[in-house]
C-alpha cells in the first residue's frame, strides 16, 4: 500500500475563496515548471513557502539543505493557517517545509518523476496533499489512487510518481511538506 489516507470531507471553500480573491498569485514564479525536462510543465503553482525567494539561483541550489520562509501568499491567504497547524498536528510533525498549491488543468499530467536526490524531500520527510478542487488519479510506483475534493493524502514522493487530471475541472491541490521524526 503506497498510500496513507490521512482524511476526507474537508471543506475547501475558505481556501478556494482566498485563492479566488488573488488570482495574480498563480504562476507568479514559474521555475519549477519551466526547467528544461520538468515533469510539472502542464501545470502552474503558487509557492506559499520556500526558500528564500533571493537563494533561487539555479535547480542545484533549490536541490541543496535549507530553511523555508513564508512568501507573501502567507498574508493573502490566510485560511491556510488553520490547515497547516492541524496537519502539523495531525502527523506530529517538528518542523514545517514548503507549502505548495499547483494548479493542473483537465486532461494535464504530470509525468512520472522521483523526488531523490534533492535534500528537502528527504529531510522534510511527510507530504500532505490536500484536493481542493477537482480529482485526479495520482500514481505511485504503478499503485493508483484516487483523490477528490476535501481528500488528504499522503505517500513517499522519493518513489516515482505522476498524476493525471482525468476530470472536467482544475484539479487544484495544496502540498505541505513537514519533518516528522521516527
Amino acid at each position: 500500500m503506497r498510500f496513507v489516507h490521512l482524511a476526507s470531507g474537508l471543506d475547501t471553500t475558505p481556501i478556494l475563496l482566498d485563492l479566488h480573491r488573488h488570482p495574480e498569485l498563480w504562476d507568479a514564479n514559474p521555475q519549477r515548471r519551466t526547467y528544461e525536462g520538468s515533469p510539472h510543465r502542464q501545470m502552474v503553482d503558487i509557492t506559499v513557502r520556500y526558500m528564500p525567494e533571493e537563494q533561487l539561483s539555479s535547480l542545484e541550489v533549490r536541490r541543496k539543505e535549507h530553511r523555508n520562509v513564508f512568501w507573501p501568499a502567507w498574508q493573502l491567504l490566510p485560511s491556510l493557517r488553520p490547515l497547516v497547524f492541524l496537519m502539523m498536528t495531525r502527523v506530529q510533525a517538528v518542523e514545517l517545509g514548503s507549502i505548495l498549491i499547483t494548479k493542473l488543468p483537465p486532461g494535464g499530467e504530470i509525468e512520472p518523476h522521483s523526488d531523490a536526490g534533492n535534500w528537502a524531500p528527504w529531510w522534510y520527510n511527510t507530504k500532505a496533499h490536500i484536493t481542493l478542487l477537482g480529482s485526479s488519479l495520482t500514481y505511485c510506483e504503478g499503485e493508483p489512487f484516487r483523490s477528490r475534493q476535501g481528500d488528504i493524502i499522503t505517500f513517499d514522493n522519493l518513489l516515482e510518481h505522476s498524476i493525471r487530471n482525468d476530470g472536467d475541472t482544475d484539479r487544484i491541490v495544496c502540498i505541505i511538506s513537514m519533518r516528522v521524526e521516527p
